[in-house]
């Protein structure tokens, strides 16, 4: 029934009294559901989005900027200038070039397993070796170390090590000939950054030894790879006269030394 009917006078005066009293109830109802004290204000804590910490592909390596020395960038990185020139294979005295690539931390050393020691046994008898043979004497050669490392190269020795002049050995060859790594190790330089070497690549063996492989006329390895002992690395290059000639050098621990103290035999 709506209000209308409700007021029609066709319904009894007391049943429209009741029924607008019923209305005027809900109505007050009605208002005071529907009132509503202020709502507090809600505060929301911002939201700080984490950034992902993105790691540096070239971590432990440095290009040199205008103006700068090794010094000064082994200083930067608090290194001894000594440090940052022995792991570029450099002098401390020597420049370096705007662009040159430079390692700032020390390389990871490849690990190597302990061989096991091996088991005591029965002593052996001794035998007493016989009489060396009488034969005619050989000129002196250097000593080698158990011909550790295997000839680069099959060419011949034209140019010898020097300790004034000379930091390695030049070998004779053909342009484009193979260059095989001497032992098995690391490549911890493969480019042309450093002029006087033209194409370089440098092999790190141990903590101590490293081979350095120069002028050649295409590079075969990229940095940090793994090599084996005779994987061709290299194709070799010729001299100002342009013949083939591969420069091969061994450092002891920074120092060069005479390549011919680890090969087989001295080539004429």
């Amino acid at each position: 029934m709506n209000l209308t009917q409700t007021l029609s006078p066709r319904v009894p005066f007391g049943c429209r009294l009741l029924l607008l009293s019923a209305l005027a109830a809900g109505l007050a109802g009605c208002a005071t559901k529907g009132a509503r004290g202020p709502s507090a204000a809600v505060v929301e804590a911002p939201v700080v989005e984490a950034q992902s910490a993105v790691a540096d592909p070239n971590a432990g390596f440095y290009r040199v900027k205008p103006g700068e020395t090794l010094s000064g960038i082994a200083n930067a990185f608090g290194r001894a200038p000594a440090q940052v020139a022995r792991w570029n294979h450099l002098s401390v005295t020597d420049a370096v070039t705007t662009g040159q690539v430079l390692r700032v931390a020390p390389p990871a050393e490849p690990s190597a397993k302990a061989a096991p020691r091996p088991k005591a046994g029965p002593a052996s008898p001794a035998v007493t070796a016989p009489p060396p043979l009488q034969s005619s004497p050989t000129p002196p050669t250097s000593p080698t170390k158990s011909a550790r490392f295997i000839w680069p190269v099959s060419g011949a020795v034209k140019g010898k090590y020097s300790d004034s002049r000379s930091r390695g050995i030049v070998l004779d060859g053909r342009p484009g000939e193979p260059v095989k790594a001497a032992e098995g190790g690391r490549v911890v330089f493969a480019g042309d950054r450093i002029k006087a070497y033209g194409r370089l690549i440098v092999l790190k063996h141990d903590a101590h030894l490293v081979t350095a492989y120069a002028n050649n006329r295409k590079l075969l390895v990229t940095e940090g790879a793994v090599v084996t002992q005779g994987q061709t690395i290299a194709e070799m290059g010729v001299d100002a006269s342009g013949k083939g000639a591969l420069k091969f050098e061994v450092r002891d621990d920074g120092k060069p030394v005479d390549p011919l103290t680890y090969l087989p035999k001295p080539r004429s």
